[in-house]
């Protein structure tokens, strides 16, 4: 658990275990805790790096909009800085698999594979206008009632009936932020600005896309798109699952996630 600055952003990380570098990037409503359960896995045998992106959780917030590559340069350096120099698996949730993409095209050497999870390499109209809403309440109403709206898109409806007191953990969770309004709303511009579909194909490392079949924020569809884009991609869709499939689907999840790892 340490802190260190990267451009202009002082990014807050955590290392644990030894062996080849998996490097964890969320999304964009939470922070490296999101990966807990992940990470209990997989430190036995690889070295787990996470981290805050910029604008989130203990990272520091600049108030202008970010980039996606902005988010890349940041994890580079971050592995610079910390002296990881050999390619890396790299796993990126929802806005970090978008991140994910664009480390893999702007740094090649850096990528030993890459896990794409939840995400998009440009949102449909669907997810657009879903992220512009929560930005909006976000803004207005603060991250108590845009919790309320994010536990509705990133779980179906059965599940979501069905697990009344994880929800409201869930929500809590989403609630009990430290990061500045604008950090959010800056990385949402991320988000909302990201379209890497006429670079995909030059994506050069083993790319596994993993995806919610009930996922109305970043649609299977998208994951498709993602998918016969990029040369020799892997696909898998959780069919009764949504956004959050790697907490609905944990064990088949991981089980996919770790049989990619060892094979690359």
């Amino acid at each position: 658990m340490a802190r260190t600055t990267v451009g202009d952003v002082e990014l807050y990380y955590e290392e644990y275990g030894r062996g080849q570098p998996v490097v964890l990037i969320h999304g964009l409503a939470g922070d490296c805790s999101a990966w807990q359960a992940q990470i209990e896995r997989l430190q036995d045998r690889y070295h787990v790096i996470a981290f805050d992106n910029r604008g989130a959780g203990r990272s520091s917030a600049p108030d202008y909009p970010y980039t996606t590559r902005h988010f890349a340069d940041d994890t580079v350096r971050l592995l610079d800085d910390i002296g990881v120099s050999e390619p890396a698996h790299v796993i990126g949730r929802s806005m970090g698999g978008a991140i994910a993409q664009e480390i893999a095209l702007a740094y090649p050497s850096r990528v030993r594979s890459m896990i794409i999870t939840a995400s998009f390499g440009k949102l449909d109209r669907y997810g657009y206008q879903i992220l512009e809403s929560i930005d909006a309440v976000v803004r207005a109403q603060g991250y108590a009632a845009a919790a309320k709206i994010q536990s509705l898109f990133f779980f179906p409806p059965a599940y979501f009936n069905e697990h009344k007191e994880q929800m409201e953990a869930f929500e809590a969770a989403l609630d009990d932020t430290r990061r500045p309004i604008h950090g959010y709303t800056n990385s949402t511009h991320a988000c909302l600005t990201h379209d890497s579909l006429d670079r995909l194909p030059q994506v050069q490392c083993p790319t596994l896309v993993l995806a919610g079949g009930q996922d109305v924020l970043c649609a299977a569809s998208a994951s498709r798109q993602i998918s016969e884009l990029v040369p020799g991609c892997e696909l898998k869709i959780y069919e009764e699952a949504s956004h959050f499939f790697l907490i609905q689907c944990f064990e088949e999840s991981m089980q996919d996630i770790e049989r990619f790892l060892a094979n690359h």
